[in-house]
This record gives C-alpha cells, sequence and structure tokens, in this order.
C-alpha cells in the first residue's frame, strides 16, 4: 500500500489518461454519471474527452467521510508521512468492516429512463466498492439494457464489492486528490 499525491496538473493529467483508456476499448458514453464529490471533479475533467455525453451528478456518501470533514484544519496541519499513515491505517478499517448488501436508492429525476443507451459512472476512488455498486445497480434498473461502464482513478482494497470496468490504479494506491481534505495548500 502506498500514498501519491496529485496536485490539479497531475489530477488533470490522470484523468485524461483514464478518458484515453475508457476510449481504448471503444466505449463512447452519452452519458456521465459523478458520484459527488470525489467523482464529481472526475467526471467534470473527463467531459473533455466527450463532448456530446450528458453530464449528472449523484450524491452518495460514506459515513466516515462526512464525520472525517471537521478535522479539516487540524489535518492540513499534520506532516505528511503522518498523513500518509492515518490514510492506509484508515484504509485497513475500510477492508477490515464487512460488505453487507446493496441498499436501494433512488436516483434524480433527471436520471430515470431518458433513454441513454451507454452510460460511464465515474468516481474518484473504490473502497468498498458499495457506493459504486448501489449507483451502478440503481442505474441498470433505471435504463434497462443500457451499456454501464464504470471508471474510477484508484482501487484501494484488494476485493472491493464491484471492480470497476476502468482504473488507473488498481493495487491498493491511496491518492491525495487537490480537493482532499489533508491536502496541504
Amino acid at each position: 500500500m502506498k500514498v501519491i499525491t496529485l496536485d490539479k496538473t497531475d489530477f488533470s493529467a490522470s484523468c485524461r489518461r483514464l478518458a484515453d483508456e475508457v476510449i481504448s476499448c471503444g466505449f463512447t458514453p452519452e452519458l456521465i454519471v459523478g458520484i459527488r464529490t470525489g467523482g464529481e471533479y472526475v467526471a467534470r475533467e473527463v467531459m473533455a474527452a466527450f463532448p456530446s455525453a450528458r453530464l449528472a451528478v449523484v450524491e452518495l456518501q460514506r459515513p466516515s467521510t462526512r464525520s472525517k470533514s471537521q478535522f479539516r484544519s487540524l489535518l492540513r496541519r499534520l506532516p505528511r508521512p503522518v498523513l500518509d499513515i492515518m490514510r492506509m491505517a484508515e484504509a485497513q478499517l475500510l477492508a477490515l468492516k464487512p460488505k453487507g448488501c446493496v441498499p436501494d436508492i433512488a436516483l434524480p429525476q433527471g436520471l430515470v429512463g431518458d433513454g441513454e443507451r451507454k452510460i460511464l459512472v465515474v468516481d474518484d476512488a473504490v473502497d468498498s466498492g458499495v457506493t459504486l455498486s448501489v449507483i451502478v445497480k440503481a442505474l441498470r434498473k433505471a435504463h434497462p439494457g443500457a451499456d454501464v461502464h464504470t471508471a474510477v482513478i484508484t482501487v484501494t482494497t484488494l476485493r472491493p464489492l464491484i471492480r470497476p470496468d476502468h482504473c488507473l490504479y488498481n493495487n491498493r494506491t491511496l491518492i491525495r486528490f487537490p480537493w482532499s481534505m489533508d491536502m496541504k495548500k
């Protein structure tokens, strides 16, 4: 397990590489769905490669992400090696947590039955895989027969609930993104 930091330039380049991977398999989405918050940033960058696609955003966040936000200012003061150790410890704890059943969610009205046949679901990272799995399940239910692909920058665990179709890092790489709570300004 390792931690890498992507500044805004590196992040944009990574999103271009991710879009190139999707293109190389011959998939051209009509709808790109970003999972807020990180997936929305990735989706907006990936959109440049698919200008005719429509963008939508879905919000579904782990409770631990919400609770960490109250420590943002403290995290930014800690030395990077300490932050890296904390990220690795959190990832190991998430990996130990049993993955329950995937609940149903209600998609925003704008995502139901618009007839898109090729959908790309984008997120920044897959940890447990529950969030991505829930969104994909809901989209397949709302768009029967649609070809749904998934794309993420990184997969942080060995056995996520769902493996994305496209990813740049599939080796338990943890990434500090430009919007991460522990990103130093």
